[in-house]
């Protein structure tokens, strides 16, 4: 789904509550200049829920939207203060949608690698076997090749190794539970990671709810991520009677100190320091990926290369055991 479009169309939609337009009446206008897409028909079908006389909870049941985005609307029904909580939603998307986009894009990297890796070494082992049959037949009455090169295996070895690393990936890239896992391990993702996480709390907090309410809606969103266990102590602590976050947070396993000291730094002001730490933790993600695409192209040569030299060193020391025999036949 279009997170820059569903920003868009929130900050429109906020726009309409303020002059007076009901929700529903705003979102069939905005629906019917909008394209053919997927959002379009989830926000038309949003529309003619609550035309029914649906609560935006129920109407959004079963829709298929962004669950925070589902929450989100729900909270600004149920304070009484939509249009506020759509201006803080359309900034939540506009700020995390430049970040996802170039995560996506970053995505793409490895995969068209690991598809070029196969169909090149693919290649090379189809185009190998028939050199190899050439070879052996030269060599009849002469020693044998190895048995590893008469089966092919050498030639093999490297488009196995990128089949492998492709059907790994794309399972990584289907399965939620191994994104949200290798998104804690990585740098680059934990960083980016962290600033959604600042994000999606700043844009609850400016909606009007408390930080006990924000953190146990973040722990919704975020179950079965190694955040939800740190978000759970985070509001048993603040439950105990501990005041601040930072002190609250002072024993995370996932969340970084720093990250808690910069909440910390504004007081009582929580809003503000989530959306410092927003801002940093954004940058930071943003600048390890411009590092690792400085750094991934020189990696991939070098790679290939090493595939591509093991796939020539075999042929090339089987031509000069051919080379040796025609000299010794005294051709």
């Amino acid at each position: 789904m279009n997170i820059e479009e569903l920003a868009f169309v929130n900050r429109q939609l906020a726009g309409m509550l303020k002059s007076g337009i009901p929700l529903e009446a705003g979102l069939k206008k905005i629906t019917e200049s909008m394209s053919d897409s997927k959002l379009k028909a989830q926000l038309d079908e949003l529309g003619d829920r609550l035309e029914k006389g649906q609560s935006v909870e129920q109407a959004a049941d079963g829709l298929d939207l962004p669950e925070t985005y589902k929450r989100l609307l729900a909270l600004g029904q149920a304070g009484q203060n939509m249009p506020k909580v759509l201006t803080c939603v359309a900034d939540y998307y506009e700020r995390v949608g430049t970040l996802a986009t170039r995560l996506k894009g970053l995505a793409i990297y490895p995969m068209l690698i690991l598809v070029c890796g196969l169909l090149v070494t693919g290649l090379m082992a189809y185009l190998s076997s028939f050199l190899q049959a050439d070879l052996i037949d030269i060599s009849q009455g002469a020693t044998p090749f190895s048995d590893a090169y008469q089966s092919g295996a050498l030639s093999a070895f490297p488009a196995g190794v990128f089949g492998i690393a492709l059907l790994f990936y794309i399972v990584v890239l289907r399965s939620q539970k191994m994104r949200q896992y290798f998104s804690w391990k990585i740098p680059m993702l934990r960083d980016a990671a962290l600033a959604q996480y600042a994000a999606l709390t700043e844009a609850i907090l400016a909606s009007g709810t408390q930080l006990p309410e924000a953190l146990a809606m973040v722990r919704k969103l975020e179950t079965g991520s190694p955040l939800e266990i740190d978000l759970a102590a985070i509001e048993q602590r603040l439950a105990e009677g501990q005041g601040s976050y930072a002190e609250a947070a002072n024993d995370s396993k996932t969340i970084p100190s720093f990250f808690n000291w910069i909440v910390g730094q504004a007081d009582e002001d929580i809003t503000t320091g989530f959306a410092h730490a927003r801002t940093i933790y954004a940058s930071r993600a943003e600048n390890r990926m411009q590092s690792f695409l400085y750094c991934f192209l020189p990696v991939n040569i070098l790679v290939i290369g090493l595939f591509l030299l093991s796939f020539f060193v075999p042929h090339f020391s089987v031509a000069l055991d051919v080379i040796r025999m025609i000299d010794d036949f005294g051709i």
